[in-house]
């Protein structure tokens, strides 16, 4: 490991910290600093990619509650006096078998 030779200044509340989390892990105060400082940009970069997935959670759910109302609407749209048993819908399974084949990776 080189050394390198850098001033750093804490105020005595973050000095009292360090030196707590120095103590409790049985380290150097610059393992203490070095530890902490790449804990800190680890973090970050979770931080960055848990707001990424978020991100994309709502954007997932938004697609899925547009899905769910526009099967709501065409349902409503058709008017259905005699509902059938969709198990034995031909359209259905043709869809079905579609959509598993093309888009379902099991």
């Amino acid at each position: 490991m080189k050394k390198i030779d850098k001033h750093i200044y804490f105020t005595n509340e973050e000095y009292a910290r360090i030196k707590d989390y120095q103590d409790k892990n049985k380290l150097s105060f610059s393992e203490a600093v070095c530890s902490l400082s790449i804990s800190a940009l680890n973090g970050s970069d979770i931080l960055d990619r848990i707001n990424k997935l978020e991100s994309s959670l709502n954007y997932i759910i938004k697609k899925l509650i547009y899905v769910s109302s526009l099967g709501e609407q065409i349902y409503s749209d058709m008017d259905f006096d005699n509902l059938t048993d969709p198990k034995n819908s031909k359209a259905l399974i043709e869809f079905h078998k579609k959509m598993r084949n093309n888009y379902i990776d099991d």
